[in-house]
């Protein structure tokens, strides 16, 4: 009988070019990766997947603006292909969309800071169907959800939306706040509405924001609308 194994075969999605050029390299002197498919656009991927097998999708969180990116483009690509195995490689570091992404049924996520052998880690547990989780992301669940044993719970496919994903991470005052202001409602709208003042309601914004470890309203807003989002035909 032959000893030799199959390669491990990658597709990858990334707009940056420098990155996919990368990547190549890093496959290329891999002896047991094989990249099958690099794509610049979710549009050029849902087609080739119909035609190419890989064992490793490794994918960007942010694409172009006009492109499906994010949550969304994770739960499109489950919905068609619920046994591919997606490997998050981002520079996104919110512990909410990090949750959502494994609840939602990814095998993995690693930062675009870290190496290539951490990299290439990372594929090959992902390959043989085990997740992978950073410690130090683990330990930053742990933290994000107040939970040791439960802090990432099984897969729910499309089924998650934003409040599982939170888990009574916000006070009910964070809570109220945070939907008023994905309304379209200004912090002084919200102020008026409530019956509080602006710094009290920019406050308890500021305090979710931090908690979900976002940074900015857009992601925030991203965050929020990929839960709802279309999938594409």
């Amino acid at each position: 009988m032959s000893n030799i194994k199959r390669k491990i075969r990658l597709a990858l999605l990334d707009d940056h070019p420098i990155f996919r050029q990368s990547f190549k390299i890093l496959c290329d002197e891999a002896k047991d990766l094989k990249l099958v498919g690099s794509y610049g656009e979710s549009a050029e991927l849902f087609t080739q997947l119909q035609y190419v097998k890989c064992d490793v999708l490794i994918l960007d969180y942010l694409l172009l603006a006009e492109d499906q990116d994010g949550l969304s483009l994770i739960k499109s690509l489950l919905s068609r292909y619920p046994d591919i195995n997606i490997l998050l490689s981002t520079s996104v570091e919110s512990m909410a969309v990090i949750r959502a992404a494994y609840m939602l049924g990814i095998k993995g996520y690693i930062s675009k800071r870290e190496s290539g052998a951490v990299y290439s880690s990372a594929i090959r547990t992902v390959a043989h169907g085990q997740r992978f989780i950073p410690p130090a992301i683990a330990e930053q669940l742990v933290q994000f959800t107040g939970k040791n044993n439960d802090y990432l719970p099984k897969p729910h496919s499309h089924d998650v939306d934003a409040s599982s994903v939170l888990d009574k991470l916000l006070t009910p005052s964070e809570t109220t706040v945070i939907s008023y202001f994905l309304s379209g409602m200004s912090i002084s709208d919200i102020a008026k509405e409530l019956e509080r003042s602006r710094k009290t309601v920019a406050g308890h914004k500021n305090n979710a924001l931090r908690k979900m470890g976002m940074k900015s309203d857009l992601e925030l807003f991203k965050f929020h609308n990929d839960f709802f989002k279309q999938k594409i035909a």
